[in-house]
């Protein structure tokens, strides 16, 4: 029989795993510049080497403050750190900005960070007009 501690114990491991398991989760938005606002685009992104792309990472819920990391790779044999940066995020302030600009054609990443954890990733390609053939 289930005692009254018991339901207790069961409630409260219940709640604290819940806590411990929940992920912050977010979206990736892009906005070059013939758009007026940022745009969520899914799968992998192509970007042409001439135009600045300005990024957007947005937690869905932020419940305290928090300070991000970012990190942008480049695909070489390894992925290559190329730049990184922190900022502090706030509940009524939950996104990190970037920009894409000067990168050389290939394929990158961008991470966000929280201590060491990958909380989400976005991969994208910068190409030249002349790698097409017309």
């Amino acid at each position: 029989m289930i005692t009254k501690l018991s339901k207790s114990l069961i409630l409260l491991f219940c709640f604290l795993a819940l806590l411990c398991c929940s992920k912050e989760t977010g979206t990736f938005a892009f906005k070059n510049n013939d758009d007026d606002r940022f745009i969520i685009k899914d799968g992998l992104c192509e970007f042409n080497q001439d135009e600045k792309v300005d990024w957007a990472f947005c937690f869905s819920k932020l419940s305290k403050q928090k300070k991000i990391g970012v990190v942008i790779l480049k695909k070489e044999k390894v992925w290559v750190d190329i730049y990184s940066f922190y900022d502090t995020l706030y509940k009524n302030k939950p996104c990190i900005y970037g920009h894409i600009e000067n990168y050389e054609e290939g394929t990158y990443k961008i991470l966000i960070v929280e201590k060491g954890n990958t909380i989400a990733e976005k991969e994208f390609v910068i190409y030249t007009k002349n790698g097409y053939n017309d």
